[in-house]
């Protein structure tokens, strides 16, 4: 039986590229994720503020 590197080495890089793709995908989310979070809450503390005056 006879490996056939040409294609192994394919589907090892297919494999790699996916997984630091859907990683680097996540991470772009998650950084998203956390600047709206902190947009809105200081929008929030700012009204808050502008209440207690």
């Amino acid at each position: 039986m006879e490996v056939d590197w040409g294609q192994a080495w394919q589907i090892g890089l297919t494999g790699f590229g996916l997984v630091f793709g859907v990683l680097v995908v996540l991470a772009l989310a998650m950084w998203l994720t956390g600047w709206l979070l902190r947009k809105m809450g200081s929008a929030a503390d700012t009204a808050d503020k502008k209440q207690e005056s």
